[in-house]
Formats: structure tokens, sequence, C-alpha cells
């Protein structure tokens, strides 16, 4: 279940993640469409990875379930980047010097900017 991303890793949607907390309850479309108030169509689209429902509808059968809405997040797509040498070996110096693993220093880089770190000014 799930795909895989271009490292390989599984990555899992919110239709994989439902399937798998109804497998888990044992509640069928029908039943999660009663206790949701979400059509069963949309459920079957979602179950079916046609596509990502929006969040009032996740929240919506989050509730249902009586789970937390963060458990159905669909994983984020990782991307690969290319980098030249030369700032890969600045960016292994820089996660050196702050004692931060280099993948975690990348993806804080991606995540926020650089200038909002210090790491540049």
């Amino acid at each position: 279940m799930g795909r895989k991303n271009k490292g390989g890793k599984s990555m899992f949607t919110t239709g994989d993640k439902l399937l798998n907390v109804m497998k888990e309850e044992e509640i069928s479309i029908m039943e999660l469409s009663r206790m949701s108030g979400v059509p069963e169509r949309t459920i079957m689209d979602i179950l079916a990875g046609i596509r990502e429902p929006e969040l009032g509808v996740v929240c919506r059968i989050a509730d249902g379930l009586g789970i937390c809405v963060h458990e159905l997040r669909a994983d984020e797509e990782q991307y690969a980047i290319s980098v030249q040498k030369d700032t890969l070996a600045k960016l292994i110096v820089v996660s050196e010097i702050n004692g931060v693993e280099l993948e975690e220093l990348i993806h804080t880089i991606l995540e926020k900017g650089i200038e909002e770190h210090g790491f540049y000014e």
C-alpha cells in the first residue's frame, strides 16, 4: 500500500491512511458515511486516490471516527534537488558547526529560508 517516492520511501495518501483505520475498526464505507456525514461517493473517491480531500471533509471524517485529523493527513512528497558540489560542501560545514544533521538543515532551509535561521547574512 502507498506509493514510492524517488528515494524508494513509501508515501501514504489520505485514502491509504483512511483505509487502514477502516480495516482496523472494521468500518464499512456506508457506516463511515453515516458517522461522518460525508457522502459515500466522496469516501470512495478518497479511498481510490482519485483526489485528496479538502480539509473540512477530512475533519468531518476524523471527527466521525473519533481520531485526530493529523492521523489522516497525506505524507508530504519529498523532492530531489540538484546541488553544486561547493554548495553541498558549505552546507556540510554549516551543519557541523551548528551540530545539526545535514538532512535536517536542508529541510529547515527549504521550509523556512536561510535568513530566518542566521545561516546567511
